[in-house]
């Protein structure tokens, strides 16, 4: 394991409870990915979405993946997918920064520096992105590309680039989304 990954998995498991969309919303209690939630997701400008760990431990990503969904089958768009590699691990009330529209790129992780412009936490980068004009399906997967939770940013809300509001949970982790002002790496906030 590199010395730059190892900073990264530890940053990522030393995180505090943080941020937060509809129909992944449940009762966190273990240590699968069932105790994570799409918490939070940017479709204007920096387009990007969090992972939150509400469960009671650790939760280890190794072979799961993030995919948007087929136009054509409504189905995960597994040959886009940004699978996590071996040893990503998120800790409990932990959130993992994921950027998305990094076309050619590889999943990562990837430090601060290569992340959102003042935000002083690590990513990964997944090659597509989603739509927020039609709303659109993104889905968390099992390493056998079962479906483990899934949500779908909604149409409704149109922000204009630059305008720094994103669809969160709150509180982090619960109930479906809203309006808020975007904060990767933090507690979520209504505006």
């Amino acid at each position: 394991m590199t010395s730059w990954f190892s900073a990264l998995a530890l940053s990522v498991l030393a995180l505090p409870v943080l941020n937060g969309c509809a129909s992944d919303a449940r009762t966190p209690s273990s240590s699968s990915p069932s105790a994570l939630s799409f918490n939070e997701m940017s479709a204007a400008g920096d387009e990007w979405l969090e992972l939150y760990n509400g469960g009671t431990s650790e939760v280890d990503l190794s072979g799961y993946a993030i995919a948007d969904t087929d136009k054509d089958t409504g189905e995960p768009r597994t040959t886009k997918a940004m699978r996590f590699p071996v040893g990503t691990k998120l800790a409990n009330g932990g959130f993992l920064l994921i950027l998305l529209g990094k076309s050619n790129s590889t999943p990562g992780p990837y430090a601060a520096s290569a992340c959102l412009p003042g935000v002083a936490v690590g990513c990964f980068y997944a090659l597509f992105s989603i739509s927020e004009a039609r709303g659109e399906a993104v889905h968390l997967l099992a390493p056998n590309n079962d479906k483990v939770s899934s949500i779908l940013y909604p149409a409704d809300l149109a922000f204009e680039a630059g305008a720094n509001l994103t669809a969160c949970r709150v509180p982090d982790g619960m109930g479906g989304l809203q309006t808020c002002t975007a904060t990767p790496g933090a507690p979520n906030a209504t505006p």
